[in-house]
């Protein structure tokens, strides 16, 4: 991105103007406004009405890069020469030591504000004088949830192809997935390859959010602790839009004809760093159904297969924890993708959480973001004093959450997993995913 073209943006320019100016990195904003493909040395938010509200030039900002005059790493000294009507700015009671604040009227009428640190100009934000912006919807907290339900693993044993027993109604980590066909099974859309099986879920009814007559989740993800090369023609194929016609590379035809096939219920999802996951809704009838062992496409495109498909757990994940609870339990010797014609998995047992104050509460971070649903965030002096996070199931359904960092944007009809639920890489972290957007959200450790 050029950045030095949004030296050129000011206050109350258009969407279409701003828009224009990042080029083919434009994203459109959230409904707050904030603009999230502005590269780091940049801050923007559009006001209510979609025009620029404020635009700020951080200290990264290339130093040629002239706003009104100014520079990022001019003196205070030679901004006041620029400026002379410069005054300082009330001093913020988080301020840090070594910093001050000036600030100015423009010619255009625009209030401008510059954050100076040890004399020298480190930023420069120019914004309306009386901004309108729109704030973020929250989502409403919902009194018909009434239950929240610790998951937790029990040690390694076989998985049925068929007719598997009780101790797997609650779904299972690793192993197969139910109820899919090879053809429906998710491709990876950068290697080609297939995705793993991470879990799949028996839900309650209360977070049956898609409907009641689908109980059940299957999560799938692009593997983690395995990095296989990117194809370019696969990601091509895979980054446009489906064709109602088959392709000329007869290589890309079996994806094509994968595609066709594609699951009615499948959601696919992905993370800040570009790896993909794809969730999909079972009825009881797909839970209850065989499993299904993964596709091999016949593909010039495609050399070897993933380590998942061909190794064994102890092989395919670097540490114990990510498939089983401790060695005596694991069966070594069963591969991962079932080629030796045993699946192994470990079953989830899901139990009632009892007194959480939280269930059918959005959990948010901050006071202000919970002052009409009443959550209480874990480590708040409230919530330190009601010991929420007191909870250590590696998943969970719904109630209160403990995210590694940031709070996600969702609902209370979610699910919180730690990495060892279906051997995750979340760099000692854990994820959330929305079971209403069928968004994924994750932080690390």
């Amino acid at each position: 991105m050029n950045v030095l073209k949004l030296a050129r943006l000011r206050p109350l320019m258009s969407l279409e103007t701003v828009a224009s100016a990042f080029g083919e990195h434009w994203v459109p904003p959230g409904e707050d406004g904030h603009l999230t493909c502005t590269p780091d040395s940049v801050s923007a938010r559009l006001d209510a009405e979609g025009r620029l509200g404020y635009i700020t030039f951080l200290r990264t900002f290339p130093g040629h890069g002239v706003i009104d005059g100014l520079h990022i790493g001019m003196t205070l000294a030679d901004a006041r020469n620029v400026r002379p009507t410069l005054q300082p700015a009330d001093r913020d009671d988080d301020e840090l030591e070594g910093w001050s604040r000036h600030s100015d009227i423009t010619d255009d009428g625009f209030r401008l504000k510059l954050g100076v640190h040890e004399e020298v100009v480190r930023s420069i934000e120019l914004s309306q004088p009386l901004p309108v912006y729109r704030d973020r919807q929250l989502p409403a907290a919902v009194p018909s949830l009434t239950h929240a339900f610790d998951l937790t693993l029990e040690p390694q044993r076989e998985l049925a192809m068929r007719a598997r027993g009780p101790e797997w109604a609650g779904g299972w980590a690793l192993g197969l997935p139910p109820g899919i066909t090879p053809q429906q099974w998710p491709l990876s859309p950068v290697s080609g390859h297939p995705m793993r099986h991470a879990f799949t879920l028996h839900l309650p009814p209360e977070y049956r959010t898609q409907g009641q007559h689908l109980a059940c989740l299957s999560l799938f993800v692009d593997d983690q602790f395995e990095e296989l090369e990117a194809n370019e023609e696969v990601t091509s194929f895979f980054d446009a839009a489906l064709s109602p016609e088959a392709p000329a590379d007869e290589a890309l035809l079996p994806f094509w004809q994968h595609l066709q096939a594609r699951h009615p219920r499948q959601h696919d999802m992905e993370d800040i760093l570009g790896t993909r996951y794809t969730a999909i809704w079972l009825t009881q009838k797909e839970f209850d159904a065989p499993l299904c062992l993964p596709p091999m496409l016949p593909s010039a495109h495609l050399t070897g297969a993933p380590g998942w498909m061909t190794q064994s757990y102890a092989e395919c994940f670097p540490d114990v924890w990510a498939y089983t609870c401790d060695e005596q339990t694991s069966q070594h010797g069963a591969e991962v993708g079932c080629v030796s014609g045993i699946s192994i998995a470990r079953p989830i047992r899901s139990s009632l959480r009892e007194n959480d104050p939280n269930v059918g509460k959005p959990a948010r971070e901050w006071e202000h973001e919970c002052t009409l649903s009443g959550y209480v965030p874990a480590y708040s002096d409230k919530g330190v004093a009601l010991d929420l996070g007191r909870w250590r199931a590696p998943a969970h359904l719904g109630g209160t959450m403990i995210p590694n960092q940031g709070y996600p944007d969702f609902g209370p009809h979610y699910l919180e997993f730690e990495e060892y639920f279906g051997g995750f890489n979340f760099g000692g972290g854990n994820a959330q995913m929305d079971l209403e957007k069928m968004e994924l959200d994750w932080a690390c450790g």
